[in-house]
Formats: structure tokens, C-alpha cells, sequence
């Protein structure tokens, strides 16, 4: 059935190549513009990314992004609190943002003949925004309950703390939302600097999807960007920065909660590594779906978990691939840990069948264009893809990368990187009774 379904899928994508549909440019003061054809629906998906996250953020600093991403909605030298919502609400649109490891990104889904409207905002918040004292202070007690939220949520600490051990140097350690103590101590000023430094054009790369046409795009964008300052923007590079694991860690933590929670890492290596997609397709056959090795090992078979799930968590610099299971019971934990690891030697030591190996092939690609089913999805692919890797094209080349796969390119990477003293392992399981 999936054989089916992606043939469908790859004939409908393949009738006309994407990059037929996709046209690019960039103005004089630095800002990248790329575009999406697709006149199938009225709509038009405008994307504005900054290369600022928490991969940018040091001890101190952890969060500001997340901060001022929250500051930008509010004021700038022409709208006042609550204008970007009401105005576009007033037109049927729809808008958000978001911070990331890389990148922080805003959006608007509106009308084919309203979207300019988002131009003229997204400009204004480029390069207009105001941070008054006396709005700086309500919104900073927004993102520090934010933060206690995540702090009362036992999975944000097994995530939190399981990153920390993961990562001894590497930006990737500092979650998005900043650690408490640097969230408590925010001030405008920091808000002010932040903003400063990353949101000018040169930092950005703004992506239009929809319907839409190549020349009134170049024109509009001219005419509400045209004339901001850009400043290229140095970003560190910590690709390399992580210290080779010398060996397994692990943290154990006890909360309020009524089932554990195991999660198994490895390190894997980041985008300038060539078989770094090969980790896509191990974590496939592993723990994709119910036909998916661990899924049957644990769950069907041994009927010692409830779920698994595996993926391998790489945009640009080494990740990690994470394998999360929900045991039935603790003490079934180092049974299922042994299991995990029989199947982590078996994918070593035995050439991956042709049959598994085609069906898992369709999943991962199936899932890629899935992703790109709407404008919104396509748009977010091509800013995403250009802020990480330099270039919209990768994400389009990741599905032929797949479909090269081996099962030696399989077993190497196993070999290389799902290894004892790479492992990092998070333990959740529910507080201990105190004896009366």
C-alpha cells in the first residue's frame, strides 16, 4: 500500500519539478528573497527569518531571542500594542512566530490580495520596532511563567537536563527558552542590544508561497525593504566544538508522574558530513511506525512498552539521534535498554533486506512530501533549508540521498556512531514513597 501511495505522491510532485516553481533574488542592502509559485489557491504564505537563536545565545544571554521575539509583536514607531493582530485579524489573516535553535521566524497566511499588508508589517518590524520601559516589564513576566510552565512539566526537565549531558560545550545545551536564571534577569536594555545586532536585512531571508507572480513580488518587496540598512551579521561557527564522547552518560530523574519515560541518544554527525541522511533511515527502521524493529521488539513481541519512537535530529551542526520509549513498568527499564541494544548490534553486524530497506525508503520519502503538501510547508522547507545550509536546494536533494541509501552505508554509520561510549541515556520514573 505505501508502494502505492508514494508512487502517487512522487508522480503528482514530479509532473512539474519544484525548482520549475521557484525563483530567488536579493537586494542591494543584503535581504534574500525566495518565492514559491502556486496559483491552486488564493493564498500567499509570507515567511520572514533571522539567523538568531539559541545556537547564537551565551550563558547570560540564553532565551533572549525567545525574549525579543515576544517584544516584536508589540510596539514600533508607527503600531501600537496589538495593532499586527488586530489588523490582520481585520482581514482574515492568520500570524505567528517562533524561535528556534537558528533561526527565529514570523508569518502570515493571507488573502491573495491582502498580502502586501504582511510586507509592510514585516518591514516595520525589521527595522521600527521601540521598546519603551514601561511595556518591557509585563511582557518579561509573560516568558518567565512560560519558563515556570516548562519548569513544572517533568518531561521539559528529562529533555533539559538530558541535552545538558549530551552536549558539554555546544550551543544545542541551552534550551530555546533560556535557563531560569537568565530568564529572571532580562532587562530592555539586553532587548534593545539584541535587536540591534540580528534584525536587518542582511540577517534575513524573507520567503513568499502562494499565489503570486515573479515581478510583483521584486516590486513590493523593494518598496518596503528596499530602503533598510543591512549590516552583515558574523555568526560562530561550533560545528566542531563538541569534544569526542569518552563515554556513556546518564541521569536518572524522579517526578510526580505515573509512568517513566526512557530516551537513548547517540551523537551523529551534522550536514558536511555526506551520510549524515543515513541517520534518517536508520532511525526508520528502528522506531517509524508499527512495523518498525524496536516498535515489534518492544512493543508487539515483548509487550514491555507502550510506545517507541526514533529520529534523527540533525538541521546543521552533529545532533543527536533519540530513540523514546514509555516502558509499562521501571523495573522493565534495563530489559528494555537490552533489547535496544541487541537491535543496535543486529543493524551493525547484518546487512539491512532489500525488502526492509524499500519500505523504509517509502516512509522517509513519503514523509519528506508530505511535508511539503501546502505553501505554508513549502515555505518553511526553503527558509529553513537556505538559514542551515546555505542553499533552499537541500531540502529538495535530501529525497535522492535517501533513495542512494545501502545497507553497507547503513551498517558503517551504525558502526561509527551507535556505539557504548557514545551513549547518552534519560531516565524519568515516578517519585519514590517516602516510608511511613
Amino acid at each position: 500500500m505505501m508502494s502505492l501511495i508514494l508512487l502517487f505522491l512522487l508522480s503528482n510532485s514530479l509532473s512539474e519539478p519544484i525548482e520549475s516553481r521557484i525563483f530567488e533574488f536579493k537586494l542591494k542592502n543584503g535581504l534574500e528573497v525566495i518565492g514559491y509559485v502556486d496559483s491552486s489557491a488564493p493564498v500567499v504564505s509570507v515567511n520572514i527569518y533571522y539567523r538568531v537563536g539559541s545556537y547564537d545565545e551565551q550563558t547570560g544571554h540564553t532565551g533572549i531571542s525567545h525574549m525579543l521575539e515576544h517584544m516584536t509583536f508589540k510596539h514600533t514607531d508607527i503600531y501600537k500594542p496589538g495593532d499586527f493582530d488586530r489588523i490582520l485579524d481585520s482581514v482574515g489573516a492568520f500570524n505567528n512566530g517562533f524561535t528556534s535553535t537558528y533561526y527565529t521566524g514570523y508569518y502570515e497566511e493571507i488573502a491573495r490580495d491582502r498580502w502586501e499588508l504582511a510586507l509592510k508589517l514585516e518591514a516595520a518590524r525589521m527595522a521600527r520596532c521601540i521598546f519603551p520601559d514601561s511595556e518591557f516589564e509585563s511582557e518579561h513576566q509573560v516568558v518567565a511563567e512560560e519558563r515556570r510552565l516548562w519548569d513544572n512539566r517533568p518531561t521539559s526537565t528529562l529533555w533539559e537536563q538530558f541535552e545538558a549531558i549530551a552536549n558539554l560545550v555546544h550551543p544545542h545545551r541551552n534550551p530555546t527558552i533560556g535557563w531560569s536564571d537568565d530568564v529572571a534577569n532580562y532587562t530592555v536594555e539586553k532587548v534593545r542590544e539584541w535587536y540591534q545586532r540580528y534584525y536587518n536585512p542582511a540577517n534575513a531571508v524573507l520567503v513568499i508561497a502562494g499565489d503570486i507572480r515573479p515581478a510583483e513580488v521584486r516590486a513590493k518587496v523593494e518598496r518596503y525593504f528596499g530602503k533598510v540598512k543591512g549590516r552583515p551579521v558574523k555568526r560562530a561557527d561550533y560545528y566542531n566544538i563538541e569534544p569526542e564522547p569518552a563515554g556513556e552518560r546518564r541521569v536518572t530523574i524522579r517526578k510526580r508522574v505515573s509512568v517513566p519515560t526512557l530516551l537513548i541518544g547517540f551523537p551523529t554527525p551534522g550536514i558536511r558530513d555526506s551520510l549524515y541522511i543515513i541517520g534518517d533511515v536508520i532511525a526508520s527502521i528502528l522506531g517509524a511506525g508499527r512495523n518498525s524493529r524496536l516498535y515489534r521488539a518492544l512493543v508487539l513481541d515483548s509487550a514491555l512498552a507502550t510506545s517507541v519512537s526514533a529520529w534523527n535530529s540533525v538541521e546543521k551542526d552533529p545532533g543527536l539521534m533519540y530513540f523514546m520509549i514509555t516502558p509499562k513498568s521501571e523495573t522493565l527499564i534495563p530489559r528494555i535498554e537490552r533489547i535496544v541494544y541487541q537491535e543496535l548490534e543486529r543493524i551493525k553486524n547484518e546487512p539491512v533486506t532489500e525488502r526492509e530497506l524499500t519500505r523504509v525508503k517509502n516512509r522517509v520519502i513519503a514523509d519528506y512530501i508530505f511535508e511539503r503538501d501546502d505553501v505554508s510547508g513549502i515555505a518553511y522547507l526553503l527558509a529553513t533549508s537556505h538559514i542551515t545550509t546555505g542553499n533552499w536546494r537541500t531540502f529538495i536533494n535530501q529525497i535522492a540521498q535517501v533513495e542512494q541509501a545501502t545497507p553497507e552505508q547503513i551498517m558503517r554509520f551504525a558502526e561509527k556512531y551507535l556505539t557504548e561510549n557514545r551513549r547518552i541515556v534519560g531516565i524519568l520514573v515516578p517519585e519514590k514513597k517516602e516510608p511511613k
